[in-house]
């Protein structure tokens, strides 16, 4: 009992702080709550709270209701009447027949072994599209963003159900109601000595329209009990008992039958302090003026975005039209944002085309223009949810270089590009590749990777936004391909002799060296070399070495890094072609020869 610590100062059983916030305000508002947090001086803090949605008509009546009504004490639930009526679980009576609000909340006790349990209202679910994941539920439609989370206990029995302020207030909006919060606070600890709690006969109480707050400091026992009051203690039993007949038929209690003892004493002992502080609250949450989300009002925000070179900037309401033919510019790292987003991703059209997005739903096409910028139509963006155009507004750039030629080609011209995007060629060179070597060796080229899906989602040009995003774009090409190599595979085209131990691209070599002369398969896999080398960029290899690695790979050291970047890339995939054109003409001789 009793570490007097800052927590179980009295300024913390007044409960300042809580009293000065309001859930109204707050990013998380609880729907239920029964919550109690044992701090480690030995101090305990509780949250109780329930709650019930009323139409605006019902609104006097909903002021008069206080934690007795709608707070933690109230299980709701269905009812049937009598007279044949029928209250629905989500229907809040205040008086039998009497329809005054909505629950959220849900409670359910099947009795057993089975805990006690809170059911989210699935209206509630459906109307903001939210999927669930264990104890919380996400809107994937904006990002996977938490929305509503519960909370358990250590017996796994839930504590908490709260939802972010700003779904909730939307869905207020749609169904034209306002949110009633009942909630309880409490904070407790025991002491041996309590004179730091320097209240007027040691209470304290104040009480407004919507708000209650008392504290004391109590005299207890070392079982709690009040100190100094006296406890009587009664037995009663019976005392016609046979336990010797068969079937035992028992009177009425009588003075004739019964018998009993009483005995009394006073809790005296040690004497220790409860300090306690309670706050019972109800307050208003008000839906927001619009719901852009359950029932598609028009946003109040707009978005501008840069339009020509003088800076001019048009809003998205402007831009949202087909009438407005004009092409926006965008930082390419505002792929990566995407692509790295849960939901996010893109794909490629041709070598500097594609489709992008933050959520499937949702793709937008895109051209790389001549300097390295994204470009998109402006009426593509425009159209996006707001959630989206927050993220687009803050990579527009203004216009340089021209709109991507092969966008334009494709979006006004109707004449799509017969390109390939280098990325796509790599892919494809690396499955053909492993293909062909295990019909030539037996076994595949390459090993599994219990990362390749992350390292494949990452290779891409837009990592080259600068020369640490290239070294790190070649390491993991080099984890993709050299990295993966299977030696075993390569020793059933030749092995190293006298004791020798070759790495995978040697012995890559020394297996192609078997099919054309040693100078080509050496040139062959040059390239391959250069990348290896660039992996080591993070060991901070001298400019000097980096340049070397350009002229192995063939990367123009004068270009923009992301150019550096896509040539990094086709390197690589014409690198593994051409191997496979070597192993393809001998493998096409050996099965003539059968």
């Amino acid at each position: 009992y009793g570490l007097m610590t800052q927590l179980s100062s009295q300024e913390w059983f007044e409960m300042v702080d809580l009293r000065r916030r309001r859930f109204a305000t707050a990013v998380w508002v609880p729907l239920r709550a029964s919550k109690t947090i044992k701090n480690e001086d030995g101090s305990e803090e509780t949250l109780a709270a329930g709650c019930v949605a009323f139409p605006e008509e019902n609104r006097a009546e909903a002021e008069e209701l206080g934690w007795i009504d709608i707070g933690l004490g109230r299980d709701g639930g269905p009812y049937a009447f009598n007279d044949g009526s029928y209250k629905p679980c989500e229907v809040f009576q205040y008086n039998d027949g009497d329809d005054l609000g909505i629950d959220f909340i849900f409670t359910q006790s099947l009795g057993g072994d089975h805990q006690y349990s809170w059911h989210i209202s699935q209206d509630l679910i459906l109307a903001l599209q939210l999927l669930q994941e264990s104890d919380i539920w996400v809107s994937p439609k904006e990002g996977y963003t938490e929305v509503i989370r519960q909370h358990k206990n250590d017996e796994n029995r839930i504590t908490l159900i709260e939802i972010k302020s700003e779904f909730l207030k939307d869905y207020l909006a749609a169904r034209g109601l306002a949110l009633r919060l009942a909630t309880y606070r409490q904070r407790v600890a025991t002491f041996k000595d309590a004179s730091h709690i320097n209240w007027p006969n040691n209470r304290i109480s104040e009480e407004n329209q919507n708000d209650r707050f008392t504290a004391g400091v109590y005299e207890i026992d070392a079982e709690g009990g009040p100190f100094g009051s006296d406890v009587a203690i009664f037995r009663t039993w019976r005392t016609d008992v046979d336990p010797e007949e068969d079937v035992p038929v028992f009177d009425q209690e009588s003075d004739e039958n019964t018998d009993g003892r009483s005995a009394r004493y006073s809790r005296v002992g040690e004497k220790f302090y409860r300090v306690e502080g309670e706050l019972w609250r109800e307050e208003w949450i008000e839906p927001t003026s619009q719901s852009r989300r359950v029932r598609g009002d028009k946003p109040e925000e707009t978005f501008s975005y840069i339009t020509d070179s003088s800076g001019q900037r048009m809003n998205n309401d402007e831009l949202n039209s087909e009438d407005v033919g004009r092409y926006l510019w965008f930082d390419p790292s505002i792929i990566t944002t995407l692509n790295k987003k849960r939901g996010g991703g893109f794909r490629w059209f041709t070598k500097d085309t594609g489709s992008v997005w933050a959520y499937s739903d949702w793709t937008t096409h895109f051209g790389v223009n001549e300097i390295g910028l994204i470009n998109i139509y402006a009426y593509d963006i425009a159209k996006l949810p707001e959630w989206q155009q927050r993220i687009w507004q803050g990579f527009n750039v203004s216009p340089e270089g021209r709109v991507s030629s092969e966008l334009l080609s494709m979006q006004m011209q109707c004449r799509p590009a017969s390109t390939d995007a280098p990325e796509v060629n790599l892919f494809l060179a690396i499955h053909r590749l492993d293909k062909l070597v295990a019909e030539w060796a037996g076994s595949r080229l390459f090993m599994e990777h219990v990362s390749i899906r992350e390292i494949t989602k990452d290779i891409h040009r837009f990592r080259a936004i600068d020369q640490n995003g290239l070294l790190a774009l070649a390491k993991d090409v080099a984890r993709l391909i050299v990295d993966r190599i299977d030696v075993a595979t390569l020793q059933n085209i030749v092995a190293p002799t006298d004791g020798n131990k070759w790495g995978s691209l040697k012995h890559l070599e020394k297996s192609l060296a078997s099919l054309v002369s040693a100078e080509n398969a050496r040139a062959l896999l040059t390239p391959l070399v250069g990348i290896y080398e660039l992996r080591l960029g993070d060991a901070h290899l001298p400019s000097s070495k980096v340049q070397e690695a350009f002229q192995l790979v063939g990367i123009d050291p004068d270009a923009k890094v992301i150019h550096q970047g896509e040539q990094l890339i086709e390197s690589a995939a014409i690198t593994l072609e051409n191997i496979y054109a070597v192993i393809e003409s001998i493998v096409k001789l050996s099965v003539q020869n059968r």
